[in-house]
């Protein structure tokens, strides 16, 4: 028998679920089968490839061998191209359509997502867009892995591996409560801060970066609060618990309770940061993929921002 008909993709989708999900029972709950099927098919395709791929524990559910671990990742791969394939050949030169998975990162998403979704939903309805919204040690492996087509993101901390687009650029700046004593000034340098608690936002990588910035501008935080919750932090700042430093800036300088929160540049600057998509540059993107990336920059190119602009 050829090699190539010895499995099938259905039954390396199938194992994929399964190895995802952690147990047989769950990956037939996400598809709509029984767990029988799954379970027959991931032993059909050890029988196919001769080799043992998972071990089942009832009370765990199942762990990965390492030529389990070295499949999923061909598998996965394997399964992309074949629908890629699909779809090029039957979009036959018309409307791009298809999936494509987006991850973002969670702070961005109130602000990158609508707008690119909106724009999807306009200029190209056949796309079939998905949304992940998380932090990115999440997303990343995802990305790397096939999970997802492209990633938004901060550019900073990214590994060289990837391609990058920025979409805009902001500064990061300090939030304060329109009643604290700095809240007219023009800017603030950080020694004037020092006594004042720092809300951080701990959302990974912002708060290592914040944190890292502020040491090598010489300045010891006073941090009082930890959150990962963006606007948490930017209630607590309007309730004068503390300051914070931010990076995005949303449209509104107002908490979910409706005070007022005051913006101001840092001086001198601690660092302008961009908003970037990116995608593995090992990764060929789809044509439908690639739109999403073009889309993604023409819906976000207005939200550069910076502190001193006017308003």
């Amino acid at each position: 028998m050829d090699a190539g008909t010895r499995y099938t993709l259905r039954q390396l989708e199938l194992f994929a679920a399964a190895a995802e999900h952690g147990s047989f029972s769950a990956a037939a709950d996400a598809l709509y089968l029984t767990p029988n099927a799954v379970a027959l098919a991931v032993r059909d395709l050890e029988t196919a490839l001769g080799a043992h791929l998972a071990v089942r524990q009832r009370a765990v559910g199942m762990s990965l061998t390492p030529a389990g671990v070295h499949l999923l990742d061909r598998a996965k791969k394997l399964l992309r191209e074949a629908d890629d394939l699909y779809w090029s050949v039957s979009d036959n030169g018309g409307p791009l359509r298809g999936p494509v998975t987006v991850g973002c990162y969670s702070t961005l998403a109130p602000t990158i997502l609508p707008p690119l979704m909106e724009t999807i939903r306009r200029e190209a309805p056949d796309i079939a867009l998905s949304i992940v919204d998380g932090p990115v040690s999440e997303l990343l492996p995802s990305l790397l892995s096939g999970g997802i087509d492209v990633m938004i993101s901060y550019g900073f901390s990214l590994p060289p591996e990837l391609e990058q687009v920025q979409l805009s650029e902001t500064e990061i700046h300090v939030i304060l409560p329109e009643s604290h004593r700095l809240a007219d000034s023009e800017s603030v340098h950080l020694e004037q801060l020092v006594d004042d608690p720092l809300i951080l936002l701990d959302h990974p990588p912002s708060s290592d970066h914040t944190l890292g910035m502020l040491a090598r501008a010489g300045a010891t935080p006073n941090v009082a609060y930890r959150t990962s919750n963006f606007e948490l932090v930017r209630s607590l700042v309007a309730r004068g618990l503390g300051y914070s430093l931010l990076i995005q800036r949303p449209a509104i300088d107002e908490s979910y309770e409706g005070l007022r929160i005051v913006s101001k540049r840092i001086e001198p600057t601690l660092s302008r940061e961009s908003v970037v998509i990116s995608w593995p540059r090992s990764v060929r993107l789809t044509a439908r993929a690639r739109a999403v990336v073009d889309h993604a920059h023409s819906a976000v190119a207005g939200q550069n921002w910076y502190p001193a602009d006017p308003g």
